[in-house]
């Protein structure tokens, strides 16, 4: 198993734009598809209060690239992203990055 970690940093006061796209579409997006969502945060000490971090899993990496095609061309998602950026007026999050993380032996999450 391997663990993706997820982390959007918004533009100032876009951070609950993506919160309502996450709980109303991506996460319900993943559901359908089978993906495993872990969980979602936010820093809660920190200058990062622009930020969401989540995290996936997934059995190996070709299964996160096919989970990730299926994703970007589910037509939920294809018909529904832009609804919140419009809400938002304009983008939402300003750059993000991955971490890829593999369980050590001792992890309750393997």
């Amino acid at each position: 198993m391997i663990y993706e970690m997820r982390r959007y940093q918004c533009f100032s006061g876009k951070i609950g734009f993506l919160h309502t796209l996450m709980e109303e579409l991506a996460v319900p997006v993943f559901e359908k598809l089978g993906m495993t969502f872990v969980g979602s945060w936010t820093p809660e000490v920190g200058d990062d209060e622009h930020t969401l971090i989540y995290m996936l899993a997934y059995e190996d990496m070709g299964a996160r690239q096919r989970a990730w095609d299926a994703f970007y061309d589910h037509p939920d998602w294809v018909a529904g992203r832009g609804k919140y950026a419009e809400m938002a007026g304009g983008p939402i999050v300003e750059r993000s990055s991955s971490v890829f993380l593999k369980a050590a032996s001792y992890s309750p999450l393997r």
